[in-house]
């Protein structure tokens, strides 16, 4: 199933000054399935060494020499490492003193490709407090896959093909609409998309979602040396019910106290269950540099994932599209989440902004705030294809922006819209962006 990381990676493992690849993500998202398909279409030879299974005596050695290491990945693997080859660490939280030498690769062999992969690894990261020298490694984030990868894989390229480049006939947009109400379905896990294209059918979708979220679950005693697994998960359940909300941590567990609900947040955050949308005050970039970590909403990993412990059939998910998400609004964020945490922040990592104000009279809230390069956009999410876009206007007058986007299931559409604030009319370019050309978000603001 074709990722566009893979051309990530080919950028990365053909350019001069090559370090280290440590592909970091939640598990389950395809990231050992992405390395082997990219050294098979790019004709490598990869040597894959699974750190659950196989143990490297020479890590653990009191004196790390590199050639030590080759040799015995050399011996064990029975391959040969040549030019081009490219060596797969999968697991590597496995071991944490690897993770420290990948280092001297850039150093001692950097004519060799190294790409590093696990599950946990960002827990794994914080407890052994490491400190990646600079420019020694690099990474790469990887989230489920989106809407567009998701049409590539069921064999829908042409339709991909027209929404990206918003060629939207009406009957483009009708076909847009039923691949979008079974992407709500089925997701972005890449096991179930392959399941969903092997079986044809939709049936056993929530049997492997359901074995996706068990195996968290099974991951949460893992997490007892810094607090209560069965708290873990009690709080990863109840989040589901307050997605796209400013978290109040009482909502997620009344029995506890916020200390110990922030602790289990934050490890499946750090477990990338969760994505965090942080409030940024967003008057100048970077919207990190006014940001207020106190004030949060959540979204889930993935969309499939989240109607399966909904349990949302998938008669409901085409009743909710055809009443343009009335009484399931959520959805339509939790959609839009999981495809702008992971679009342009490869490098970075999954971040989410948005804009709160809950003081005084005029209280108002933008669903996500888009910085590209140094401009701020605004972006609101509707339920509704004609919901009201009051506070979008606050905002643009607020922080004197011009450009505002609206995502939702209308056409696409460029205006120059008004609105009436105070006396005073704020005028908006505004852009119109239907759900299943989310893809498009940052192209589009350019035109």
């Amino acid at each position: 199933m074709k990722r566009h990381a893979e051309i990530d990676l080919k950028n990365w493992f053909y350019r001069h000054d090559r370090r280290p690849l440590i592909i970091r993500g939640a598990r389950q998202v395809g990231k050992s399935t992405l390395v082997k398909l990219f050294a098979q279409a790019e004709g490598l030879s990869l040597i894959e060494i699974n750190l659950e299974k196989l143990q490297l005596i020479s890590v653990k050695a009191s004196e790390f020499k590199m050639q030590f290491l080759l040799d015995e990945i050399q011996l064990k693997t029975k391959t040969r490492i040549q030019s081009n080859t490219l060596i797969f660490f999968d697991e590597i939280q496995e071991s944490p003193l690897l993770l420290k030498y990948l280092r001297y690769f850039y150093e001692e062999r950097p004519d060799i490709g190294v790409v590093a992969a696990g599950s946990l690894l960002e827990i794994a990261l914080k407890n052994e407090n490491f400190s990646f020298p600079v420019g020694r490694v690099e990474f790469y984030h990887l989230g489920p896959m989106s809407f567009s990868e998701f049409l590539w894989a069921t064999g829908n390229d042409f339709l991909a093909e027209k929404l990206d480049a918003l060629d939207l006939s009406p009957e483009v947009v009708a076909e847009a609409k039923q691949q979008l109400v079974n992407y709500y379905y089925v997701g972005g896990m890449p096991q179930v998309v392959q399941n969903f294209i092997n079986q044809q059918s939709l049936v056993p979708v929530r049997e492997i979602q359901e074995q996706i979220i068990q195996t968290y679950i099974a991951d949460f005693p893992k997490y007892n040396a810094r607090i209560n697994a069965e708290r873990v998960e009690k709080v990863f359940y109840a989040t589901v019910n307050q997605l796209g909300k400013k978290l109040i941590y009482q909502r997620l567990d009344t029995e506890s106290n916020s200390r110990d609900i922030k602790k289990a947040l934050e490890l499946l955050i750090d477990a990338r269950v969760l994505l965090k949308c942080v409030h940024s005050e967003s008057n100048s970039v970077p919207l990190a540099g006014e940001m207020d970590q106190s004030i949060f909403k959540l979204y889930f990993l993935d969309i499939g994932l989240v109607n399966a412990i909904m349990r949302l059939d998938f008669e409901i998910l085409i009743q909710e599209m055809n009443q343009n998400f009335k009484t399931k609004g959520m959805l339509a964020e939790q959609f839009v989440a999981q495809h702008l945490a992971y679009i342009d922040n490869e490098r970075r990592g999954p971040q989410l902004f948005y804009w709160l104000r809950d003081k005084g009279s005029q209280k108002s809230e933008i669903d996500f705030i888009l910085q590209k390069e140094s401009e701020i956009i605004p972006v609101e999410v509707k339920a509704t294809a004609t919901g009201h876009l009051k506070s979008l206007f606050y905002f643009c007058r607020d922080k004197s922006k011009k450009l505002a986007i609206k995502v939702s299931l209308n056409n696409y559409s460029v205006t120059d819209s008004s609105h009436q604030i105070e006396g005073h009319e704020v005028k908006v370019r505004l852009i119109s962006l239907p759900q299943y050309a989310i893809s498009s978000i940052y192209k589009i603001t350019g035109k």
